[in-house]
């Protein structure tokens, strides 16, 4: 996550930060990734090991390094974060993970999985009314953050 590159190097962070769906662990060994593997349309487990394989071609890497695994990152000074996901995919298990993580790290956080609804569920913007009201909820938390 870029904004703890920027702690890392003491510069400035963004004033909040909205994230989707994002993929927090590269063990892709979290349980949801195969509990939801009969929801999630978009993504599963082998996607996830061919992705992580090709961005990650040194295979003496430690994917626990919080370098490469957010979900292992020490979060403090991280910016108020709004986390969402899906509850149906295979994500949503290490997403809801970060989340705690947020918290225990007192990191100002909102975390809200979306009931029913898929890996990057923001695409369906405009179609499914969830995405609509998800979107919504997500300017009103900048505005809240960011003073606009």
């Amino acid at each position: 996550m870029r904004g703890l590159r920027l702690l890392a190097k003491g510069e400035a962070t963004p004033g909040a930060i909205v994230t989707i769906s994002p993929w927090c662990d590269l063990t892709v060994q979290n349980p949801a990734i195969a509990d939801n593997a009969d929801k999630d349309i978009t993504l599963s487990g082998p996607i996830l090991e061919r992705f992580r394989s090709a961005w990650l071609q040194d295979p003496a890497l430690d994917v626990t390094d919080p370098t490469i695994s957010i979900l292992y990152a020490d979060l403090i000074g991280l910016p108020p974060t709004a986390l969402f996901y899906g509850d149906y995919e295979i994500l949503a298990g290490e997403d809801a993970a970060f989340g705690h993580r947020l918290s225990d790290f007192k990191v100002t956080s909102e975390v809200h999985a979306l009931p029913q609804t898929q890996h990057s569920f923001i695409l369906g913007a405009g179609r499914v009314p969830e995405a609509d009201q998800a979107i919504e909820h997500m300017g009103q938390w900048l505005r809240r953050h960011l003073g606009n």
